[in-house]
């Protein structure tokens, strides 16, 4: 089986039913359920992004980029005029939560680490820390591809949440990319040679918060066996199969 096809069947078997979601109408992003997926806590798992609003704002919009090589915060986010099929927002930063070299807070990761090889790959887990689980909207995430230190592509999405109750350390909702998208970016990033030294970055503006923080993850994709692990595998089946039936003939 590919990766590709792998992938597709595990996102659907994770994803619940959509309750309460309303998805953007013309998002390459696009939100695809619950995933239940545990120790998912600020301390364990490994953030993209990680966003706050100050005071009494009813927003938060973060954004972070690669200079150098590192982590930068931005403010603004990328143009959403150089966004592939843009939903029209620029996310204006500033709502990072410090410190921005915190590992588990936010992340440059490379798509050979995530092993991601296509556009079926592509999946973000999304969690909220609202206070009653109560709703909220993104109303942009965009995600970008860089090469080194330069953006290749980037991607986006907004949708709604009637609630966040799944909360932030056993669940999240799971956000993928919608079968355009996935061409494009097979095209633009996942055919290019070295694709998987390439990193990716993230930034988002959330509307309708009352607490925080808010952010995503990257979901990796479990590696598929080697051949001659599965051959491996048969063997070793084959054996203990024989040996049962030698143990019986004894017995008898």
């Amino acid at each position: 089986m590919s990766m590709s096809k792998m992938s597709k069947r595990c996102a659907g078997a994770m994803a619940a039913a959509l309750l309460g979601v309303s998805p953007g109408a013309s998002a390459s992003l696009i939100q695809n359920g619950e995933l239940a997926i545990g120790a998912q806590g600020f301390g364990n798992a490994p953030r993209l992004l990680t966003i706050q609003g100050q005071g009494n704002n009813t927003f938060e919009s973060g954004a972070i980029g690669i200079s150098g090589g590192a982590i930068v915060a931005l403010t603004p986010g990328i143009s959403d005029a150089l966004v592939f099929s843009g939903n029209g927002v620029t996310n204006a930063g500033g709502n990072t939560v410090n410190p921005l070299n915190d590992t588990l807070k936010f992340g440059i990761p490379t798509l050979g680490s995530l092993n991601w090889t296509s556009g079926a790959n592509v999946n973000l887990l999304f969690n909220a820390t609202e206070p009653g689980g109560d709703g909220l909207t993104i109303t942009d995430v965009t995600l970008k591809f860089y090469n080194g230190n330069s953006v290749i592509t980037a991607i986006d999405g907004n949708f709604s949440y009637a609630s966040t109750l799944t909360g932030n350390g056993s669940a999240g909702f799971l956000i993928s990319v919608d079968a355009a998208q996935q061409t494009f970016l097979n095209t633009t990033v996942f055919n290019q040679a070295g694709f998987s030294n390439f990193r990716i970055a993230l930034e988002s503006t959330i509307t309708g918060v009352a607490g925080g923080p808010e952010s995503f993850s990257a979901v990796a994709v479990s590696p598929v066996p080697e051949p001659e692990i599965y051959a491996m595998m048969g063997l070793g089946l084959g054996l203990l199969g024989w040996v049962g039936r030698r143990r019986k003939l004894q017995a008898a």
